[in-house]
């Protein structure tokens, strides 16, 4: 089992979501640290063997006249000190907002973005990868969410997918960043997704995959 800890926060409201993972990672037998202090990055992560992000890089933030404007969750310390530890071998897990609205390294990380999704529906996840660890006794399941419209490297490893106007969207993949191995899901708009059992058993078992357990 892995030492993970769940960065906590309330962009994409994460932070109702956060505790229901972090207990679901402990109920499978992690070791789970929740924590909303994002200075734990910029400390390089040595006490982890795999992070679990869910609050994001960016956020925005509609101004009066009715534009956007784009704000950076990660200082410059904390976003290096992620990107570093990653590189370096410790696990990412990657969840729903962590991939909206990113460009640069951050994409690199996560192995794909996301800026557009049709409101949220009741839908069916389809496991394309049976026979990988970390869909390992997860059938087809079905969520209520946003299915992002993701642009993703070819390099990734699709786990899981949804149909949205007959097109196969992915779901879930996996890919590695430097010496470090990514689980990256568009899952998780709110805690009811989180609640769901096939769900957790994921993320659960991303967190292992990830973390080399």
């Amino acid at each position: 089992m892995a030492r993970v800890l769940v960065l906590n926060g309330p962009n994409h409201s994460f932070d109702q979501s956060a505790p229901i993972v972090h207990e679901a990672l402990g109920r499978a037998g992690h070791s789970s640290t929740l924590t909303d202090d994002k200075n734990v990055l910029a400390d390089g992560l040595a006490d982890f063997q795999t992070i679990v992000l869910g609050t994001g890089f960016t956020r925005r933030e509609r101004l009066p006249d009715g534009s956007r404007k784009l704000h950076y969750e990660l200082s410059d310390a904390q976003a290096d000190g992620l990107y570093g530890a990653v590189r370096g071998g410790i696990g990412f897990v990657g969840i729903h907002g962590t991939g909206w609205w990113i460009g640069g390294e951050a994409v690199k990380l996560t192995g794909g973005a996301a800026n557009w999704h049709p409101p949220g529906l009741e839908f069916t996840v389809k496991v394309d990868a049976a026979d990988h660890p970390i869909m390992a006794g997860i059938s087809d399941f079905i969520v209520n969410d946003e299915i992002y419209m993701s642009a993703w490297d070819p390099s990734v490893s699709v786990l899981a997918s949804a149909s949205w106007n007959n097109q196969a969207l992915p779901m879930a993949w996996t890919h590695a960043y430097g010496k470090g191995r990514v689980f990256f899901t568009t899952l998780g708009h709110g805690p009811n997704t989180f609640e769901v059992a096939a769900v957790q058993r994921m993320l659960a078992n991303a967190v292992g995959w990830t973390a080399g357990a």
